[in-house]
């Protein structure tokens, strides 16, 4: 897991924001988006000013991370590929944008929309200016936000749809896709049953699978197994603040899917559990194109060896580098 922080600017304007609001509203707010969370309805939940205010303290660093994480990986499957457009749908106050120029410093154009008014507003002032901001559903229409995109990243929205929505959204958003679409979504079962359900479309219309499957074959994994991915981040002034806790990170479980209209070099295989370290060897549950398999790293086997001791639950492995 790699720990990871909101950018300072970003970091420091929630931080005021926060500081400058009613506490005991802020922590009303803060537990009502912990219910409304739980149950698939975050942003949803969004209304008053201090329910967006406790939604970016409390969810912006755990989007952030998460958003980071995923986009790094497509970057690593197609370093050479920079991307100058992005849309940005159900955008929240903007974060995983921001996660975004973090990894692509060179994007010229930023398309964020989300249903909130609320929520665009304090979009707008925590995003660089530039930045072009829709107040509209995720199933907007194209002439609203002309495209196509390089880039149509949909984070944390598609657990607020009805089930019957989703392949239409999928539609949606791939329609809008010049070259990669992102969908991260949490990492529990249903969020991951939401990835796959978007996935399966994208694939139907002709879509390759970047990541996090070297596939475009079904979801080798079966129940109770789903396919999800930690990542540790650092909690902010705000965060601590809003949930009323001491400890200085916590662990974000997320579930992801990177499709695009490019052929690509596919990883070998997917690390898809933590990597279990053993005197002399290392197990590892790895992904392939023939399906889930364990893989027991040797110490005899001194290359693999060392790269498996380095290796994390997410990254992409092969036992032999070519």
């Amino acid at each position: 897991m790699i720990s990871r922080e909101l950018p300072p600017p970003l970091q420091a304007a929630i931080d005021e924001l926060v500081r400058g609001a009613d506490r005991s509203r802020l922590e009303v707010a803060a537990a009502r988006l912990t219910d409304a969370y739980r149950w698939g309805s975050a942003s949803r939940a969004a209304r008053t000013r201090e329910d967006v205010l406790a939604y970016a303290a409390q969810r912006a660093p755990g989007t952030y991370a998460a958003a980071v994480a995923v986009l790094s990986r497509v970057r690593e499957q197609r370093p050479g590929w920079r991307p100058r457009s992005l849309l940005d749908v159900g955008a929240g106050p903007g974060t995983a944008s921001w996660a975004a120029r973090e990894v692509w410093a060179d994007l010229e154009r930023i398309v964020l929309v989300d249903a909130e008014p609320a929520m665009v507003e304090l979009g707008r002032e925590l995003t660089s200016a530039g930045a072009e901001w829709i107040v509209g559903e995720l199933d907007l229409d194209n002439e609203r936000t002309p495209g196509p995109f390089d880039l149509v990243l949909a984070g944390y929205v598609l657990n607020e749809l009805p089930a019957e929505d989703l392949e239409r959204a999928a539609e949606s958003l791939w329609a809008r896709t010049g070259d990669t679409l992102v969908v991260l979504e949490p990492g529990t079962p249903a969020g991951y049953a939401r990835i796959l359900a978007a996935r399966t479309t994208v694939l139907g219309a002709g879509g390759l699978t970047l990541a996090p499957c070297p596939h475009d074959r079904a979801c080798p994994l079966a129940p109770p197994d789903w396919c999800h991915f930690p990542v540790r981040l650092q909690r902010g002034e705000s965060h601590r603040a809003v949930k009323a806790v001491a400890r200085g990170f916590e662990d974000e479980k997320y579930s992801y899917a990177a499709l695009t209209r490019a052929p690509h070099p596919r990883a070998a295989a997917r690390i898809v559990g933590a990597p279990k370290f053993r005197t002399g060897h290392v197990l590892l549950d790895l992904c392939e194109p023939e399906g889930v398999s364990r893989s027991t790293v040797s110490k005899r086997d001194r290359g693999a060896y060392r790269r498996a001791r380095k290796a994390a639950w997410g990254d992409r492995f092969e036992v032999r580098e070519q």
